[in-house]
């Protein structure tokens, strides 16, 4: 896993970084002027990987610090850190292919930050999760007031029913009895005419008393729908009921644990003021009686929370027709399961706990000590000068607590002058100085006890550093600060690289700033040597820790308002250079003003100035394929716009060179304007300025099925000029260039395989050059 880019918010002069995406080769510098904001961005990143922060860190609108990075994952995915079980299913189908995701990092106060994960996958559930509980909370609300008024008119309803029922039912009663009189009259008379009406009146009597029998029914079975409704309204009544009274219990003993949180934190800070003893000690006390009391309160708000869930769920069950035991028996189910499944924090604290490791190097622990204590080492005193150096130094050796358990002296003093031995060797692979005229340091520790002179520490084993050279033995603390750091970066970097492989991110504030010029380029070398082993992200004033080929590995930092320093941090990744100031960009400048004879980026004669590194990129490597390389030296400008300065400054220098520039209006009018203004008048400039007719940009001089298949790597239809569909396609060129760059050289691309146009567009270019420079 590694970092694929970082944002800051709200840090010391830093408003918003916007997004910045690190080199794609493991090393990115920042560079810019003091105050500018460099180190605030690498402490950012500390503090985001330590999960704190401090007062000074805080702005002066008071806002809190957001810091957000995106890491990549190459080898592994979700499905590595996250358990299938404690996921929804459609959740882990979604995450289980993807390779990328972001950590948000917000502080709500001082002391107190939440960590979330913004996975698009994993926010959409979530959200979705919350929109449900939102609608479920809204629906019971809802339902309470409709419910209120719904039982108000069903209760009317029932006593009218009952009441129709009750008069059906005398009515019923009524019948029954003529019906009962009708069957006696039948009985009682024996005379057959009589027996005929009798009969007759019994039949009447009949059929009303199966009508009355009917209408009872009907009204008994209004009036039973009418009760059930209103039993059934009653119930979900109460469960609504039940929750919002809750709801509202909950809501007050939030806002007490926020109120007694407040106490809490002012007597904290009261608790730090206290001058005295006797303050300490009644502060103390209070302080303690305020967290038991703050810690039962979460308890009991935990406790409700609980509960609430489970009401909300049975009141939302019984709302869409469900019984309620049914809804009892279906929700703890239901939250059971959730159970299960983890939060949207406890996502993000799974996937922060396999992040890279962000070390920082500084100088109170990561410089070499003089001595040690044995037991500081072993027992990870972190707080003891040195310590870090120190364990850096045993790591790289392959030293461990057994290794000092030998009890032959000899054995052991053997040893440890094989291990000096073996470290001095790998150390001088990366120390090119030399001290006096061919002598160079090395690097020895040894094994010593302390003796009657120290009594609280007789007998106990410490070591002992030395740095020596061909005439003498000092301690780090003898020799000069610069051969002490450069010793100690080494320590660090190697002991890192050699710990875990690429899980790492070190960043480092100004290195190598008290080294000579040749041992700073040390620097640089030990950079590329590690880059494949862990990610370096460092801040820089000195060229000579800038690769003037590799540009696309810069971020210029400076103030929105270079006369301002309370002005915000503004972070600007390679592509945008031009738009930064020539202060900011200055270890550029400074580059190509280093003795000619010391670098290949200028020469005397047969420079070439073209508008952009981008240009220069692509330039540097088709000229290879020409077999062109080393007949020109292509200096890059930050953007067209600058190529007058550095024209300005090649002709104060000197130098012989030839400015490059592609065919749009606006570059034009620069050449026509460089004519009159930066030649002497009547100096022939043919040969001074190449405009590079037909073609806006370098990526035009491709054929469009060159410029899909080298560039671009995909198939899509293009009806315009390549620079035209890269802007209309918001495309960024220091990438395509890089993926170029990278493609010729993983796939050993010659020549021949570009196709005709593309040959002879770059062939009349290099032509050109050549007449310029003969």
């Amino acid at each position: 896993m590694k970092l694929r880019a970082f944002r800051i918010r709200n840090y010391r002069s830093i408003v918003d970084t916007g997004w910045c995406f690190l080199a794609f080769d493991n090393i990115t510098s920042l560079i810019g002027q003091n105050e500018s904001g460099k180190t605030s961005v690498l402490e950012a990143l500390k503090c985001f990987y330590e999960r704190k922060i401090y007062d000074d860190v805080l702005r002066s609108d008071l806002s809190y610090p957001i810091i957000e990075c995106t890491f990549e994952m190459e080898n592994e995915g979700f499905h590595d850190y996250l358990k299938k079980d404690i996921l929804p299913e459609d959740l882990y189908a979604e995450l289980k292919d993807k390779k990328e995701f972001s950590l948000c990092l917000e502080w709500t106060g001082s002391r107190t930050n939440r960590l979330t994960i913004s996975e698009p996958s994993v926010i959409k559930f979530f959200t979705e999760a919350i929109q449900k509980r939102e609608e479920e909370e809204n629906k019971i609300s809802k339902a309470i007031t409709d419910l209120y008024a719904a039982t108000d008119l069903v209760i009317r309803e029932m006593e009218i029913a009952d009441k129709s029922k009750q008069e059906a039912r005398e009515a019923l009663n009524d019948a029954a009895q003529k019906l009962e009189e009708a069957r006696k009259a039948v009985n009682k008379n024996k005379k057959p005419d009589l027996q005929i009406m009798a009969r007759q009146e019994f039949e009447k009597m009949k059929a009303l008393f199966e009508e009355r029998e009917k209408e009872f029914n009907d009204k008994l079975q209004v009036f039973d729908a009418k009760k059930n409704l209103t039993q059934e309204i009653s119930e979900k009544v109460s469960v609504c009921k039940t929750y919002s009274e809750l709801n509202d219990h909950v809501r007050q003993l939030d806002e007490q644990i926020i109120f007694k949180y407040g106490q809490l934190k002012d007597a904290e800070h009261y608790h730090d003021l206290c001058s005295n003893e006797k303050e300490r000690r009644n502060s103390a006390q209070r302080l303690e009686q305020l967290k038991s009391e703050y810690q039962q309160m979460q308890k009991t708000s935990n406790d409700y929370h609980e509960q609430l869930v489970i009401k909300k769920k049975i009141a939302s069950l019984v709302l869409d027709g469900k019984k309620f035991r049914d809804a009892e028996v279906e929700s703890a189910i239901e939250i059971e399961n959730e159970k299960r499944y983890m939060t949207l924090e406890e996502i993000a604290n799974v996937m922060f706990n396999h992040i890279p490791v962000f070390e920082f190097f500084e100088d109170f622990s990561s410089l070499l000590p003089n001595k040690i204590d044995l037991e500081d080492l072993l027992n990870e005193s972190g707080m003891v000068e040195g310590y870090k150096a120190a364990q850096n130094f045993l790591k790289l050796a392959g030293l461990n607590a057994d290794f000092f358990r030998e009890k032959n002296q000899r054995i052991l003093k053997q040893k440890i002058e094989n291990l000096n031995s073996d470290i001095t060797i790998d150390f001088q692979d990366y120390w090119s100085q030399n001290v006096g005229k061919d002598n160079k340091i090395k690097l020895n520790f040894e094994l010593e006890h302390y003796d009657y002179t120290v009594p609280e520490k007789s007998g106990k084993p410490y070591l002992e550093f030395w740095i020596k050279d061909k005439s003498e033995r000092l301690y780090p603390k003898q020799r000069s600060r610069g051969v002490r750091w450069f010793l100690s970066f080494y320590l660090e970097l190697k002991a890192t690289a050699k710990s875990n492989h690429f899980n790492r991110v070190l960043l480092i504030d100004e290195p190598g700033l008290s080294l000579h010029a040749r041992a700073q380029e040390d620097v640089l070398k030990v950079f590329e040597d590690l880059k494949d082993k862990m990610q370096i992200l460092y801040c820089t004033h000195s060229p000579h820790l800038v690769d003037p080929s590799k540009l696309y590995r810069i971020m210029a930092i400076q103030r929105a308002d270079e006369d301002d320093e309370r002005s915000e941090t503004i972070v600007m990744d390679a592509k945008s250079l031009h738009e930064a100031s020539s202060d900011t960009l200055t270890p550029i400048y400074s580059l190509m003003g280093a003795r000619l004879y010391d670098q290949q980026l200028i020469q005397q004669k047969n420079n070439i100035l073209v508008e952009d590194s981008i240009t220069y990129y692509y330039l540097s490597e088709i000229s290879k394929l020409f077999d062109f390389q080393g007949k020109a030296f292509f200096i890059p400008a930050t953007s067209e716009s600058n190529i007058p300065a550095l024209v300005n400054i090649l002709i104060g220098w000197k130098l012989d060179f030839t400015a490059l520039i592609f065919d749009t209006p606006q570059k034009r009018e620069m050449a026509d304007l460089l004519r009159k203004s930066a030649f002497i008048p009547g100096e022939e400039t043919n040969n001074k300025i190449i405009i590079v007719e037909g073609f806006q940009r370098i990526e035009d001089l491709f054929s469009t099925i060159d410029f899909k298949r080298y560039v671009l790597q995909k198939r899509v239809g293009i009806t315009e000029s390549n620079s035209d569909y890269i802007a209309g396609n918001g495309l960024s060129r220091m990438i395509l260039v890089t993926n170029f760059m990278n493609y010729l050289k993983n796939e050993k691309v010659s020549l021949s395989d570009f196709d005709d146009d593309t040959r002879k567009n770059f062939k009349q270019l290099f032509d050109k050059i050549k007449k310029a420079l003969s």
